[in-house]
């Protein structure tokens, strides 16, 4: 089970994607680590925006072998949830964030791909979940990216000068870091959309 395997007190972050196809067919994927201290959503968004610019700029499809081979790559400072599971996170008490992600072929027009994401918050326990927010996407996928490791900088810095820890000081950098790459990806996935949409009123123009 994966609770024994990966030696929890309680909660899990599960990353979990849903992977689809030009013809419809769906696979499933679901990896998972220890809640604390680094599964939420601040830390753990920038693995999927990571991989969303990737299929980008090699132009591949997205599949769940893909997802899960550069999640479980550990390539930074930051944990990646590494733990193949088979349960269900939207039921299981001990999931306390959830990332849902849906994904889909490359759009023809702008190279990335269909994305939809949920993440799904609640406290530890038997309890419902707390919060859901839910992206389209990926320009709004990394900006939620951004904006959540934004307040994760500041609440770090806040830590930093209540505590006088360095440490704090060297992790709210590292989210003020990430948060400058995922706006960086936001607006790239911004401009092929504009692009796009010139594209498409040069076109009805043209008739």
């Amino acid at each position: 089970m994966l609770r024994s395997e990966l030696r929890l007190t309680t909660c899990l972050f599960v990353a979990q994607a849903a992977v689809s196809n030009h013809t419809g067919l769906i696979a499933r994927a679901a990896l998972a680590m220890p809640a604390a201290p680094f599964g939420s959503a601040a830390w753990q968004l920038p693995a999927l925006v990571a991989y969303l610019h990737r299929l980008h700029q090699e132009e591949e499809a997205p599949s769940p072998e893909l997802w899960r081979a550069h999640t479980e790559r550990q390539t930074g400072p930051v944990p990646r949830p590494h733990r193949r599971y088979q349960g269900n996170a939207l039921h299981d008490p001990d999931a306390t964030c959830v990332l849902d992600i849906q994904l889909g072929p490359r759009e023809t027009e702008t190279g990335w791909p269909a994305a939809d994401l949920a993440v799904i918050e609640q406290e530890g326990g038997a309890c419902p979940f707390g919060r859901i927010t839910r992206r389209h996407g990926t320009e709004a996928i990394a900006a939620y990216a951004a904006q959540e490791l934004t307040a994760e900088h500041a609440r770090l810095m806040d830590r930093s000068h209540q505590h006088q820890n360095a440490a704090f000081a060297r992790l709210a950098e590292l989210a003020e870091r990430a948060a400058d790459w995922a706006d960086k990806v936001r607006a790239a996935a911004h401009a092929d959309a504009v692009h796009r949409q010139a594209e498409k009123a040069r076109a009805r123009i043209a008739r």
